[in-house]
């Protein structure tokens, strides 16, 4: 475009010489007019297509995020069947617990486990051996 307008600019300066100044200026202008107008719709155009397109990514996150409410929102139930299952299974125990305690006689409660004295020691520690930076086969006497 911009080379096309400057070969008619330059062939009218050529043939009109000074009264072909105004008419350079007039397709000068008209050109830089339509190049204005191009500019702008190919960035209306651009701005369109990456607001749908971030659009899209956004309620592709909110439809995840949804989603995850959901799944926790159902584990959340979960669990509190879980622990209330739980409750009455650790209550009915107890109840089982207090109606088997007054049945059990004497010898049979729980005997302490007998304790088991620690061993004695049978060997004392050996003295470490002297740390010595020599390398092995050295001839050098030590001290």
């Amino acid at each position: 475009m911009v080379f096309f307008t400057s070969i008619i600019i330059v062939a009218i300066l050529y043939y009109l010489q000074a009264d072909g100044l105004v008419y350079v200026i007039v397709i000068a202008m008209t050109a830089e007019l339509i190049n204005i107008f191009m500019t702008q719709t190919l960035a209306k155009s651009i701005e369109k297509k990456l607001t749908t397109q971030h659009k899209r990514i956004t309620d592709n996150y909110a439809k995840q995020l949804q989603a995850h409410k959901k799944n926790i929102q159902e584990f959340e139930t979960v669990q509190e069947n879980s622990v209330k299952i739980i409750h009455r299974a650790n209550m009915k125990i107890k109840e089982l617990e207090k109606k088997l305690a007054p049945t059990q006689t004497p010898t049979e409660e729980k005997k302490a486990p007998a304790t088991i004295p620690p061993p004695a020691p049978t060997q004392e520690a050996e003295a470490p051996e002297k740390f010595i930076d020599l390398p092995d086969g050295s001839n050098r006497n030590l001290p």
